[in-house]
């Protein structure tokens, strides 16, 4: 009895021994394993600490030393922004054939031709010149355009085709319907900017009018374009050429009220909605020289014509209308910039902007002009070149024929 009683004590006591080694390796199995965590971080925490504290003295290094590298990047930056500067970029090439499409407004209203003139249509108070480019017009107008970047090759030529309000006023429905027989500018623009023979520079003011269509860019009465619509046309020549454009908001806005555009005649009802003429004098000082007519002595003058009046001439308040040769002078700019505008009326209210950018701008209307524009710009130290035309003069033989007398 004894016995068996001694031994289960015996028994008790190995078990116990047992557990309690056990429990004690384990314990010393989780020390170690604590202790292989904390030695793990602090390798990972002063490794971290090493490579900043390498990372800030090689900064400190540069600060103190100047890097060679660091010089490279300034200088490509420089260059690279010296290079917009002159030439649009491969973003702006794209820009300019790509067409966005314009949101027009259908309100569900029925238009009609004018008794007067079958080339206009009223819609929704009105007078819209209707448009009849084709891809051979379109062609004869790259022709020629590129005809003057040949022969003269050491000019930058730039083209800008503008639309007229027709392209963003007349809802699809009426076109589709054929209700109104119009064809797409858009599509006719993008033809000619495909067709050049040269390296003429493509400028697209289609895609910023189109984002602005719901403001004032056309007048309703005439075939022109408002000063805001060419202000829109004149932002996006700067964007597309690297330059800053004028902020109108350090502009002064005046307004002549009671214009009758060239198509008031078209229909009664649009006496009853004469257009207004907005137009900016600019945060510097400018000055003109306007010929009256070709060969003629320039005499001085400023670049709008601040006392026009309303009706059929309030337009004139850009450049006083249209004469053969009009010379802008920015005189507080001196970057020695200077830029000739071969044009039609719709470039009149488009050259003031460019005063913002350029030293001088040499206005030249190609109807009345009769010089050589090669010879003109030689004699004149001028670089660069923009064709700027609406859709209907770029598509018009006549119009052509004049662009060519000037080559």
């Amino acid at each position: 009895m004894n016995y068996d009683y001694n031994g289960g004590n015996d028994t008790r006591r190995a078990s116990d021994s047992l557990k309690r080694q056990r429990a004690i390796a384990q314990m010393k199995r989780e020390r170690r394993k604590k202790l292989l965590i904390r030695r793990t971080i602090i390798v990972v925490v002063g490794l971290l600490i090493v490579f900043l504290a390498i990372f800030l003295l090689v900064q400190l290094f540069r600060a103190i030393f100047g890097g060679s590298g660091g010089n490279k990047t300034v200088e490509t930056t420089a260059v690279v922004a010296e290079a917009a500067s002159e030439t649009p970029t491969q973003a702006a090439a794209d820009t300019a054939t790509n067409f966005i499409t314009p949101n027009i407004k259908d309100d569900g209203k029925e238009g009609y031709y004018s008794a007067s003139n079958g080339g206009i249509y009223i819609y929704n108070n009105m007078a819209l010149e209707l448009f009849s480019g084709s891809d051979d017009s379109a062609q004869a107008y790259a022709d020629t355009i590129s005809k003057f970047k040949t022969n003269a090759p050491e000019f930058t030529v730039y083209n800008m085709v503008v639309p007229n309000h027709t392209e963003f006023a007349i809802p699809p429905r009426l076109i589709q319907s054929g209700a109104v027989s119009t064809t797409s500018q858009a599509d006719n623009i993008k033809a000619i900017y495909s067709k050049y023979s040269a390296d003429v520079k493509p400028i697209n003011a289609y895609n910023n009018l189109a984002k602005h269509l719901d403001e004032y860019i056309y007048f309703n009465t005439d075939h022109h374009w408002t000063g805001l619509g060419a202000y829109y046309a004149y932002q996006a020549f700067c964007e597309q050429t690297g330059q800053t454009p004028l902020d109108l908001s350090t502009c002064t806005e005046h307004t002549i009220e009671g214009f009758e555009g060239s198509m008031v005649d078209s229909d009664p009802s649009l006496y009853e909605h004469l257009d207004t003429v907005h137009f900016w004098t600019f945060p510097y000082q400018t000055h003109a020289m306007r010929q009256d007519n070709p060969g003629e002595e320039l005499y001085e003058t400023s670049v709008l014509y601040e006392q026009e009046s309303g009706g059929s001439i309030a337009y004139g308040v850009f450049i006083y209308g249209d004469a053969p040769l009009f010379v802008e002078y920015n005189d507080e700019l001196k970057n020695g910039k200077k830029i000739a505008v071969v044009k039609e009326s719709y470039g009149n209210a488009f050259v003031p902007f460019l005063t913002n950018n350029y030293e001088e701008v040499h206005v030249i209307d190609f109807r009345h002009f009769g010089q050589n524009l090669k010879s003109y710009m030689q004699d004149n130290g001028i670089t660069e070149v923009l064709f700027l035309n609406n859709t209907v003069a770029a598509n018009a033989a006549v119009q052509l024929d004049r662009i060519e007398s000037i080559y």
